[in-house]
């Protein structure tokens, strides 16, 4: 039951990072690379207008759905968190490198006590 709890907060706080993570990865975007913000928001555009985005074969009601959904605002969004969902999960990864790097688990054979002629002795196996 507490690894259900574990995994269910973290992956809770994984979605809460993300989000902050997309305004973040927003206003860096736009503050400092105005230029890749605005190529990232053509691209999007480009899609949106593609024929067969604007048009698909649908009846009346997926057009109408398909214009609602398939939109720039949309496929900014979906992109932005992505991309904001890799940066989080590299995070999370190198912070459990680390923790995994400064804590390593307990080595059972490192220190072995030893007897040789009545004397007690530490050897390390390798």
């Amino acid at each position: 039951m507490w690894l259900l709890a574990r995994a269910l907060s973290n992956a809770s706080a994984k979605i809460i990072a993300t989000f902050f993570m997309v305004l973040v990865l927003i206003m860096v975007g736009i503050l400092f690379f105005p230029g890749a913000y605005n190529a990232v928001n053509n691209f999007s555009n480009w899609i949106a207008n593609l024929d067969v985005i604007r048009n698909p074969d649908f009846g009346e009601q997926g057009v109408a759905v398909t214009r609602v959904f398939i939109n720039e605002a949309t496929i900014f969004g979906i992109v932005t968190t992505l991309i904001a969902r890799i940066v989080v999960e590299l995070i999370f990864f190198g912070s459990g490198a680390l923790w995994r790097m400064v804590n390593p688990k307990a080595d059972s054979s490192a220190a072995k006590p030893a007897e040789t002629d009545g004397q007690q002795t530490y050897y390390t196996e390798h």
